[in-house]
């Protein structure tokens, strides 16, 4: 394998990025918790509107077909709505942990592509704080979609290990080698080292030789992720 992107930080600018990111999680949350109170709310009371005429009004067949179209138009935005929420703020992150929503946000990516995936996970996971498991959870979406949208994509993987007081995430896909990364992938690729960088890792991005494509791969130190 040959390094074709060392991934170099820039300290003085590292301060920006965190803020930046922080923000960002901060719209994320807040626009997440807007979509689920007020917009869920309004799509329930519409539901509950459907039922009642058609438990209760006089209807003939065509607007009771009507209706059980008005009715399966809601629940496909209803379940719309989710997937954007889970996009903005997982609640599998909270609920169930990160190894959790690592693979259902890899499920969903690659079988909405049709791709073969594979995925590596630590047998226990470890007690990550709240902060170092959103960072990381970002790091795996933004990498696997940078992965997945470079040209002629065959497969896709991620890896997460544990080597002593190391954690390695690695983000890999087969296709066609990388000569040089899109500019916005490459800004996006530096986001996600910032990310790692921020934990007191860092970030490379190697080719794969011989079969074409390339590993996004991140290390950092466990004691900076995990409650004391």
């Amino acid at each position: 394998m040959q390094s074709i992107l060392p991934l170099t930080n820039c300290p003085d600018a590292q301060k920006m990025v965190e803020y930046l990111q922080g923000s960002d999680e901060k719209t994320r949350a807040s626009l997440s918790r807007t979509l689920h109170d007020e917009l869920g709310g309004l799509l329930v009371s519409v539901v509950m509107d459907v039922g009642f005429a058609e438990q209760h009004l006089p209807l003939d067949d065509g607007l009771r077909a009507r209706l059980a179209r008005v009715r399966r138009t809601l629940a496909e935005a209803i379940d719309l709505k989710r997937k954007i929420i889970e996009g903005l703020s997982p609640s599998m992150l909270e609920n169930l942990g990160l190894f959790e929503a690592l693979k259902w946000e890899v499920k969903q990516r690659c079988n909405a592509l049709h791709l073969p995936y594979t995925e590596i996970y630590p047998e226990t996971e470890p007690r990550f704080t709240n902060e170092a498991s959103i960072a990381l959870f970002r790091m795996g979406q933004e990498s696997m979609e940078i992965a997945l949208h470079q040209p002629s994509v065959t497969a896709a993987h991620l890896a997460i290990t544990i080597d002593g007081d190391t954690l390695r995430m690695a983000v890999s896909h087969e296709g066609t080698p990388i000569p040089r990364l899109e500019q916005d992938d490459a800004l996006a690729l530096c986001c996600v080292a910032h990310r790692a960088y921020a934990f007191g890792g860092q970030m490379t991005l190697t080719a794969i030789e011989g079969g074409g494509g390339a590993i996004y791969s991140a290390r950092l130190p466990l004691a900076r992720l995990t409650e004391r």
